[in-house]
């Protein structure tokens, strides 16, 4: 393996900085660490990444459970139509409106 690459593996791992391009990449970290308003800039970014994270796994699983009750919805109201149920209660039994219905069960074959 290459010297450099070794030193800078080391370095990542957390041991002393070996060799001048790891030694000079330590200087740049600690000078980076020192500047005030760049360590403000990260502290930012690393909490809005981690707000995303959080946020976006329960938005995702809201969406998904939102997609399951559309899709039994669906399933239940093309079960009514089969079954010869009215367009008019349905739509009262599943609170829509009867053109949604009557398109429904146009575009499944079931009107």
């Amino acid at each position: 393996m290459d010297p450099d690459i070794r030193a800078f593996l080391w370095y990542v791992d957390g041991k002393a900085a070996e060799g001048a391009f790891v030694q000079a990449l330590d200087t740049e970290v600690k000078a980076i660490k020192q500047h005030k308003e760049t360590r403000r800039e990260y502290m930012t970014l690393a909490m809005e990444l981690k707000r995303q994270r959080q946020f976006g796994r329960e938005e995702g699983r809201e969406e998904g459970r939102e997609e399951g009750r559309q899709e039994e919805r669906l399933k239940m109201i093309l079960a009514m139509l089969r079954k010869g149920f009215s367009v008019e209660s349905i739509a009262e039994c599943v609170q829509t409106s009867v053109e949604y219905i009557m398109e429904l069960g146009k575009k499944n074959h079931l009107l």
